[in-house]
């Protein structure tokens, strides 16, 4: 395992040999199947993870039936249950593999603990929450501030290749739309093109 993680983390600068394989021996491989969920609504886990292959949708479900998505992840990404890592309450999301996917895992108990040792993985592990604190909060403001034909035009600036692999149902959801009006939307974008 200790090979799989440092081939992740060897480009990430001032990382250690004794950071990677310190946290190395706490990493758990796991392949998640299509349509699985990884993360369940309830569980209560401090799951961190890095996807290194697939992709991942996070969702709520209502008790009507009618699940909204909140946000997709993919290969290279890493990721957490907010829940259990931040708030130290049961997940309220489920976190569903769209295609098989291929995850590192650890407890954030045990990168905790890592942390306090190691100046250049609290450092990362800033970084790294910075950036999901800053993709949410873009997101809340496309949100706010922009309609739903222009959230969908900014993603595909974003991550076409991404938006492809992802049905559009889902894709609706995320945006806050229904699947009609997102066909809609994508007819009006490629017709002009």
């Amino acid at each position: 395992m200790e090979t799989v993680f440092a081939h992740i983390l060897k480009d990430i600068e001032g990382l250690t040999l004794e950071d990677i394989s310190g946290l190395s021996e706490h990493m758990k491989l796991r392949t998640v199947k299509v349509g699985e969920n990884y993360i369940e609504e309830g569980d209560f886990d401090s799951k961190f993870f890095y996807i290194k292959k697939g992709l991942i949708r996070i969702f709520c479900l209502f008790e009507n039936g009618e699940e909204k998505t909140v946000l997709f992840r993919w290969e290279n990404s890493f990721m957490g249950n907010y829940d259990g890592i931040i708030f130290k309450k049961p997940s309220r999301f489920f976190y569903q593999a769209m295609e098989e996917v291929e995850i590192l895992e650890m407890d954030y108990s045990v990168l905790e603990s890592h942390l306090n040792k190691s100046l250049n993985l609290s450092n990362i592990r800033g970084n790294v929450m910075l950036g999901m604190i800053g993709d949410l909060l873009l997101r809340n403001e496309n949100f706010i501030l922009l309609s739903p034909e222009e959230r969908y035009k900014r993603r595909l600036e974003e991550n076409e290749a991404i938006l492809n692999r992802v049905p559009s149902k889902y894709l609706a959801s995320l945006l806050g739309v229904t699947p009609v009006s997102l066909s809609r939307i994508k007819k009006r974008i490629f017709k002009g093109n």
